[in-house]
């Protein structure tokens, strides 16, 4: 398939460009789909309480409490930019859900100026469907705006392969995209890195070729302007690394076979966090995974001539590759690696088109494409039932209505202080005590000792505090994954939100008489 683009007519060109506007239309509205359904159903988890509490804070206060965190306060500029301080779920996960979905318009665009519609077509339902796109769709967190910015650099610099339209445009184009990557999250470097890696290995800079000095401009100015946003997290950088429980150290711990399964699980492998398997079998995950790879073998290797298809595959298996070797020093999560994805349904989707083009192997691979797209669309589904945060708000209202307005919760994980702080009821008081990393939970036990009520939220596997005194009464209430205790020193201390559960023997106990 030739890398140049045809240049036509002027009325050729307006019908190409109505074209490319009703399909990332219809694109982005398939990624709605997949999107908005329960957009605000599930809790904020860590991360985007501190999306919340960072755009609630004054323009300053956001940009250093941001930097000082090891994050570039770009994402969180948007949102406090449309007002969003202070919204509700629905309305703080918006702006990923569309920023998501434009991402995937382009990505179906470029899959129809490349290979065609049907191509355009597997794009769209591919970068729809895919758990991981879905997941950080649904979140506020800077992932979605990484995802467009990846995309507008890659249609920029795929423009510029081609030699298609304005050159000094592509590499603007190009250029916004890849510093929007980096200036999102600062991991998305190494996507870029991926990118103008692809570049080199296609020729894009070799001495004599007509764009060399445009992309040596391109990359010399991304890298500079990173270079100095980048540098003003060192810093904070240093100083979460000496934390005990700073850079997910938790993670560090884990072997690095575990952690490369975990990102393959997470981004390629179809994994989605508490899967209800209401629609799709998690055994059958691998077979959606491997014919992914498939598709995006074929893909490559029917147009193993194409400068484009080259520069794909090396961004979507190159990535992969660069993280797994950052995961051999430290730790690594799938989300790291999501600017990959769009590199990766591109090349995919090629594969269908490849198939579907060839008159032989079209009626032999028209099954496995159906069932393969009834798959992705179940695991779609899936994603969207599963309960992938914890809900906290049903514990802060239990805590709100047993009368605990006024006080300390004893919690056995840090993070838990936060997710669940923001969910307590603003007109209450109350404060937050968590054990150290690699402390026991005898230590909370032993800090909430010598009080006469007693409130803890921990684990639900963790095992019950011991009794203070002999009139003393445990209870425990179950939610879920966690569990709320009280001890009470003796029954008439207890808040009279719980007196009826006093009685209650599966709830409450005290000691033998």
């Amino acid at each position: 398939m030739a890398d140049s683009a045809y240049t036509g007519s002027a009325d050729t060109g307006a019908r190409a460009v109505r074209s490319d506007v009703g399909l990332f239309l219809a694109a982005f509205a398939v990624c709605l789909l997949f999107r908005l359904p329960a957009l605000g159903d599930l809790a904020f988890w860590y991360d985007e309480v501190m999306t919340a509490d960072a755009i609630a804070k004054s323009w300053s206060g956001m940009a250093w409490e941001r930097l000082s965190q090891g994050h570039l306060p770009t994402y969180f500029a948007v949102l406090k930019g449309f007002g969003l301080s202070g919204g509700s779920e629905f309305m703080l996960r918006l702006p990923s859900a569309l920023l998501d979905g434009a991402a995937g318009g382009l990505v179906a665009v470029m899959a129809n100026r490349i290979g065609g519609t049907v191509s355009a077509i597997a794009a769209a339902i591919l970068y729809a469907t895919l758990p991981i796109l879905i997941i950080y769709g649904q979140e506020a967190r800077p992932y979605a705006l990484q995802l467009l910015c990846v995309a507008l650099a890659m249609q920029g610099q795929i423009g510029l392969l081609r030699r298609e339209g304005s050159a000094p445009g592509n590499a603007r184009l190009a250029t916004l995209g890849a510093l929007g990557s980096i200036l999102a999250i600062p991991a998305g470097a190494v996507i870029v890195a991926m990118q103008h890696l692809a570049v080199l290995a296609c020729g894009g800079v070799r001495k004599g070729a007509p764009e060399r000095r445009i992309w040596l401009r391109h990359m010399a100015t991304t890298w500079l302007i990173a270079a100095l946003a980048l540098m003003s997290l060192y810093p904070s950088v240093l100083f979460q690394a000496g934390r005990p429980e700073g850079l997910m150290k938790w993670q560090a711990a884990t072997s690095l076979s575990v952690r490369i399964k975990g990102v393959l699980q997470g981004t390629y492998g179809f994994r989605v966090p508490e899967d209800l398997d209401r629609y799709w079998p998690l055994s059958f995950n691998a077979a959606l995974m491997w014919s992914l790879f498939a598709l995006m073998a074929i893909g490559l290797i029917a147009n193993r001539r194409s400068l484009v298809h080259r520069y794909l595959a090396i961004v979507a298996i190159g990535t992969f590759v660069a993280f797994m070797g950052v995961a051999a020093f430290t730790a690594v999560t799938g989300r790291y690696l999501i600017g990959m994805m769009p590199a990766a349904v591109m090349l995919a989707a090629f594969g269908v088109g490849a198939l579907l083009a060839n008159g032989r192997a079209r009626w032999f691979a028209l099954p496995w494409l159906a069932l393969f797209g009834a798959g992705l669309v179940l695991q779609g589904l899936d994603t969207l039932a599963a309960p992938r945060k914890y809900d906290w708000r049903p514990v802060a209202r239990f805590l709100h209505d047993a009368g605990f307005r006024q006080g300390v919760v004893h919690t056995d994980v840090d993070v838990f202080r936060r997710e669940l702080g923001h969910y307590v009821d603003k007109a209450d008081t109350v404060a937050f005590r968590a054990i150290s990393p690699g402390e026991s939970i005898d230590a909370l036990w032993r800090k909430a000792s010598d009080q006469p009520v007693a409130w803890f939220v921990v684990s639900a596997w963790r095992g019950s505090p011991p009794m203070p005194t002999s009139e003393a009464v445990v209870c425990t209430w179950p939610f879920g994954k966690m569990k709320v205790v009280m001890v009470a020193r003796d029954r008439a201390g207890a808040p009279d939100g719980v007196r009826n559960d006093l009685a209650d023997p599966r709830i409450c106990t005290a000691p033998a008489a």
